[in-house]
């Protein structure tokens, strides 16, 4: 059985995982102009946007974060509410995998392939798929020639189920010990517990862009030393820090200066989708 299939649609031919196929044997794909490839789903149409993550220091682009675009009758949906759907169609697991499946092939038309790809993933997947979702995931990967190491799972920290951060972790362990890295994203927010990020000792932190927002409110001393602690703290537990959020040349000053490893925001660049265009390094029009 080959891993990859020729799929023939309107305007050519898109090369799909067998095991996507083997998923959604209904699902239609298509390539398009303006928005990369497209598969249709669940009655919805579903595509990736790509949100650039900066170096620091170099203010060069080293990866991307995938996100969901969904619609159905070409009004937009939430990606919570989309699996929210999926869950109710006892189809989750096989839904994600189409996602990010679907993330893998257009992050693959773009040109930077060698550019890490982050991939937003709920707890309760990691915790409760088991390792034959690992595993048919890994297929798709290896399909397309990419390895775990090329792979960020990103997990939102306010979605994590109370009291399961114990499982959360071992789950995170045996990912980790296939070669993925994990994110904890959106730290900093309401439900932020040091405690928790410490138990799933997560390779990169990614602070929430409310952190930022509170910090530049501040006298320009007083931000600085704030922020720059924030990292400090979760530099000394071994994280890599991203921050979120940069919406101005002032906040980029800042989170410049924080120590901070990775970037991403608007002010450096706005989520695009992969088409021919492809990805453009834009923070160089501010620099």
């Amino acid at each position: 059985m080959p891993p990859l299939v020729a799929v023939k649609h309107r305007d050519g031919v898109i090369n799909v995982p067998q095991g996507t196929l083997n998923d959604w044997p209904m699902a239609q794909f298509a390539s398009t102009k303006d928005r990369g490839i497209v598969v249709k789903a669940l009655g919805l149409e579903l595509t990736s946007a790509f949100l650039a993550v900066f170096d620091a220091h170099t203010r060069q682009i080293i990866g991307e974060e995938a996100l969901l675009r969904a619609s159905i009758r070409r009004k937009a949906l939430s990606a919570a509410d989309v699996f929210k759907s999926a869950q109710g169609g006892d189809c989750l697991v096989e839904f994600d995998r189409l996602c990010r499946s679907l993330h893998l092939m257009n992050h693959l038309a773009g040109s930077n392939t060698q550019r890490t790809l982050f991939l937003n993933v709920y707890p309760e997947l990691l915790m409760s798929s088991g390792t034959q979702h690992i595993e048919a995931f890994e297929r798709i990967l290896h399909d397309q020639g990419l390895s775990p190491a090329d792979i960020v799972l990103e997990i939102f920290e306010s979605t994590i189920p109370p009291g399961q951060t114990t499982q959360l972790a071992q789950a995170i362990k045996n990912y980790r010990a296939r070669g993925y890295r994990i994110a904890v994203d959106d730290y900093g927010f309401l439900s932020s517990n040091l405690n928790r990020l410490l138990t799933l000792s997560p390779e990169i932190v990614k602070l929430d862009r409310v952190v930022m927002n509170t910090v530049s409110k501040e006298t320009a001393p007083k931000a600085q030393q704030l922020l720059c602690q924030f990292v400090e703290r979760l530099h000394g537990m071994g994280s890599q820090v991203v921050i979120e959020g940069i919406n101005n040349a002032e906040q980029l000053a800042l989170a410049q200066e924080s120590g901070a490893d990775m970037l991403q925001g608007y002010f450096l660049s706005e989520p695009r989708y992969l088409n021919n265009e492809n990805f453009v390094n834009v923070v160089t029009a501010q620099t």
